[in-house]
Order: C-alpha cells, then structure tokens, then sequence
C-alpha cells in the first residue's frame, strides 16, 4: 500500500469518526433541552386528586371552567372589578340629563317666583297700615298664610328634584351593567364586583364620612389586570379623566 493511499484511508476514517460523534451529540442536545420542560399532560378528561385519608376530588372541565362537583359553587370563576363612581359622574354629567335637570329646576323657580312676588307685594302694602287691627290685620294673616304654602311647596320641589336625580342615577347605573356585560361577555368573565381603587384620595370631612370611605373600599388588594373600568367606559363612549 502507497503513502497515498494510506493517507487516503485515515481522511476518510477521520471524516466517518466526525459523522458519527455528530450523530450521537445530537440527539443527547435534544433530549437535555427536553428535560428541562415539563411534560404536558392529557388530553384527559378529568383529573382524580387523592388525599393522604383516601378520599379524593375528580377535577374536571365544566363549560369551560374548571369543576371539582356537581353544584354552581364548585367551580373557579372568573373575576373583574369596575370603579362605578368614575362612570357615573360623566353619565349624570351628560347634556341631556343635566338639561333635564336645568328645566325642572327653572320650572319651580318660576312657580316659586310667583308666590315671592305676591309675598313681596303683600309686605309693601303692610308697611303703610295699622297691623294692630283692620285690614293690616288681615295682610299679615294672608302674608303668613302665603309663606307657609310657599314653605311647603319648596319641601315638595325639593322631593321631586330628588326623585329626579334618583331615576336618573337609576338610568346610568343601568347602562353601566350594560356595558359591564358586553365587556364581561367579550372577556369571559364570570363575576363583576363595583370598588374603588385603593390609590384614590379620601375627601374627608369629619370622622364619619372617613368610615364611610373605608367601607365603601371593600377591595385591598387586586391585580390591575383585573379593572375592566377603561373597557366599560369606552363600550360606553366616556372619557375618563
């Protein structure tokens, strides 16, 4: 055998040990890469979880939830928080509902004016009259007469502005629970809770109205993700400040 030809030999070992180091390191790679990961489990359709007593709980999927019993209640659902104060202001601050408010306010100062302009009247003509007796006498009666319906009308005005503002604060917070579920049905989200967000200021004025705010913030602790307020108030063309 020639020099050449037995340098020929060892080239082509040399390449076959290379091809076949190649071939063995690969697939050692791979499965050290695989290791790492977890293995994926199933498709399985439920999952038997066996406490150290022996009783176990079957978890299993149930319209998309995950399920460990037969009733509503034992299932994990989804859950969202929605800051109804920020809505509400700019709902009851729409045009239409503070026009109504501006014409129903007009409309009883009117029919208080009149009664003002009467009283008025009245006590320009008391001024230039004997009030122990005559017809003073009964000036004043009428004046005080007059006051007293005037009295009882501004109670009444009152309670119907009230129970304007009521139907209305009753209308915007229907649209909110409108727009809450189209957003919620979009997310799926399950359960949708009201709260206000723990980094908004109290506007204290005495002790009470301090309580007050903390009770009204039931929520301590929630993950951002989980305030859908920006969602709702854009299904329900608001601007938030």
């Amino acid at each position: 055998m020639t020099h050449r030809e037995r340098l020929l030999i060892w080239s082509n070992l040399a390449a076959l040990v290379v091809l076949i180091s190649i071939a063995f390191l690969r697939p050692s790679s791979v499965i050290a890469e695989d290791e790492t990961k977890a293995p994926a489990l199933g498709p399985a359709s439920s999952l038997d979880l066996v406490e150290e007593d022996g009783k176990s709980i079957e978890l299993k999927a149930v319209d998309g939830r995950l399920s460990w019993g037969d009733e509503p209640q034992q299932q994990i659902h989804s859950v969202a928080y929605v800051h109804i104060g920020a809505l509400l202001s700019p709902l009851m601050d729409a045009e239409e509902r503070a026009e109504e408010r501006r014409t129903l306010a007009e409309r009883i100062q009117e029919d208080a004016q009149v009664m003002i302009d009467e009283l008025d009247s009245l006590q320009a003509e008391i001024e230039g009259l004997d009030t122990a007796e005559g017809e003073g006498q009964e000036l004043i009666q009428r004046g005080q007469q007059l006051a007293q319906q005037l009295q009882a009308f501004r109670q009444q005005a009152q309670a119907v502005q009230e129970a304007s503002m009521a139907q209305q604060l009753e209308q915007c917070y229907k649209e909110i629970v409108t727009g809450v579920n189209v957003v919620a049905d979009r997310k799926n989200i399950d359960t949708v809770y009201r709260f206000i967000p723990t980094e908004d200021e109290f506007s204290i004025q005495d002790i009470n109205s301090a309580m007050t705010q903390i009770r009204l913030r039931a929520v301590l602790r929630y993950p951002e993700d989980s305030d859908i307020t920006e969602e709702v108030a854009e299904e329900l063309n608001i601007v938030l400040e």
